[in-house]
């Protein structure tokens, strides 16, 4: 990947022009996309339906396994403020988990699932289940995935690598008065609605290995041109982006 760049700088340097930076940047992603895409690590994610809110409306946060080996155990915390939320309740019929330990539990602001599949289990990025949320406190609050405890469908229950430093980890809200300042609003929300994916002010290889790696799940989250779809298009976007970074 260093010497990417590094072909990418004596490009630079050589002012040749955008036209030919640019198909170069493609051809060589085009490369890497086999080996990309095959992320290493595990992760959790949590995908909110909404990032800011009404004091008393409610939202939904859907939680995902993404295995990057065969899965066949899970144990996993989401934390959260009740003082914030109330849990209405947690929907587990889309999961992608057919045994349950026990039905999802909730104390002490934690919100427990635990659970399994037949046979070897599953890879690549599964619905867990939906946390269905009322707002009731106003000001900013999140959830985040406090514990993490995957296991191998390899017959020895091997733990499985988990990046717990996951960008999509957690997830932030904001609960407004229906009367509140819009202005304030506004600067209380952080929505990530670029190609940034993992909100270091740059679009970058890891953003593209993000997007890659999901790629198979068809993620609605990277659908950057909203058209409802994970496809090309939002490939050129993040490729573009990644190349208007580079140059400025």
């Amino acid at each position: 990947m260093k010497q990417l760049w590094q072909k990418l700088a004596l490009v630079r340097s050589s002012n040749t022009t955008v036209r030919y930076m640019f198909p170069l940047m493609l051809g060589t992603f085009a490369v890497l996309f086999a080996s990309i895409i095959s992320a290493d690590k595990s992760y959790v994610k949590l995908i909110p339906s909404e990032t800011a809110v009404v004091n008393g409306d409610e939202f939904s946060i859907e939680v995902y396994v993404n295995a990057h080996v065969p899965v066949n155990a899970i144990n996993v915390n989401v934390g959260y403020s009740s003082e914030k939320v109330d849990i209405k309740d947690i929907n587990i019929g889309n999961s992608v988990l057919t045994i349950w330990t026990h039905e999802p539990t909730i104390k002490d602001n934690v919100i427990n699932f635990s659970g399994g599949t037949f046979k070897r289990g599953f890879v690549g990025e599964h619905l867990i289940g939906t946390i269905n949320v009322k707002a009731k406190y106003t000001g900013s609050t999140e959830f985040f995935v406090d514990k993490v405890e995957l296991l191998a469908g390899d017959g020895k229950g091997t733990e499985v690598v988990v990046d717990k430093g996951s960008e999509h980890s957690k997830t932030s809200f904001y609960i407004y008065d229906q009367d509140e300042d819009p202005s304030k609003i506004s600067a209380e929300v952080k929505i990530n609605i670029n190609a940034d994916i993992d909100g270091d002010g740059d679009v970058t290889i890891g953003d593209i290995k993000t997007f890659l790696a999901s790629w198979s799940s068809q993620n609605a989250t990277y659908d950057f041109n909203n058209d409802g779809r994970m496809n090309f298009i939002d490939f050129s976007i993040i490729l573009s982006k990644s190349f208007l970074d580079l140059t400025n």
